[in-house]
């Protein structure tokens, strides 16, 4: 039988794992914060404080042209 200890342990690695996957699946944070049902800072938390490698695949961008404007 499994301590407690060695639960949380496994609980842990388990989790790392999942989050791992969904970066060598080629999501986006965007997405996997989704598939998991959390935040994305959440999730960004997660990565930063367990050191998951996450590629970056896209990013936000900025349109080039100006925003339109309401004429009344």
């Amino acid at each position: 039988m499994e301590t407690w200890y060695e639960m949380k342990a496994r609980h842990m690695r388990e989790r790392v794992e999942l989050v791992e996957s969904l970066a060598q699946s080629r999501y986006t944070q965007t997405q996997a914060s989704k598939i998991l049902g959390m935040k994305l800072s959440a999730l960004n938390n997660f990565i930063r404080r367990n050191e998951v490698y996450w590629p970056v695949i896209e990013q936000g961008k900025k349109s080039d042209k100006e925003p339109k404007v309401a004429v009344s």
